[in-house]
């Protein structure tokens, strides 16, 4: 038996929920965490599941929330190539040459 793989539009298109990420938000504007949507027998499809798996507490969702943070689902290639959290930080600016 063949496992069911869940699709969703994002970014335009059509994908496989295993190939986009959630983005957390901050207030200011800044990506602050990320959280890959789907992975084993695990899924967090909607924004209400990404939020619990990152703040299973309620009073931390709702503080969090409160403050203006927001979640967002994006695909793995945009995130690569406009967020990318490991590769840099969105504090520092670039020097100039």
């Amino acid at each position: 038996m063949s496992a069911l793989t869940l699709m969703v539009e994002v970014d335009g298109e059509i994908r496989p929920l295993s190939n986009c990420v959630w983005i957390t938000w901050a207030p200011c504007g800044c990506p602050c965490g990320a959280l890959t949507a789907a992975y084993g027998d695990k899924a967090h499809a909607t924004e209400e599941q990404a939020w619990l798996e990152s703040y299973p507490l309620k009073r931390e969702r709702t503080k969090y929330q409160r403050q203006g943070y927001r979640l967002e689902l994006m695909s793995w290639d945009r995130y690569r190539a406009e967020v990318d959290l490991a590769a840099r930080c969105p504090h520092v600016k670039a020097k100039a040459s």
